[in-house]
């Protein structure tokens, strides 16, 4: 299965935050991009072993807004 992954970048913190769209509870925070999109990754895995299968099923939409 294919998931979308955001990664943001804090200059505050000089780290990337890491998250899976249509999951929940799935945050990470890395060193570098490679490194958030590989603890995802792991999430995601982890997240599939522990959650009862009815609701392996995702859906989710990323939209673009202007402010």
């Amino acid at each position: 299965m294919e998931y979308k992954v955001v990664v943001e970048f804090d200059p505050d913190s000089g780290h990337y935050t890491g998250t899976v769209a249509g999951l929940p509870n799935i945050v990470v925070d890395a060193r570098s991009q490679a490194q958030a999109v590989k603890l995802a990754k792991e999430a995601i895995r982890f997240y599939f072993d522990e959650e009862p299968r009815e609701s392996r099923r995702v859906h989710a939409k990323i939209v673009s807004v202007h402010v």
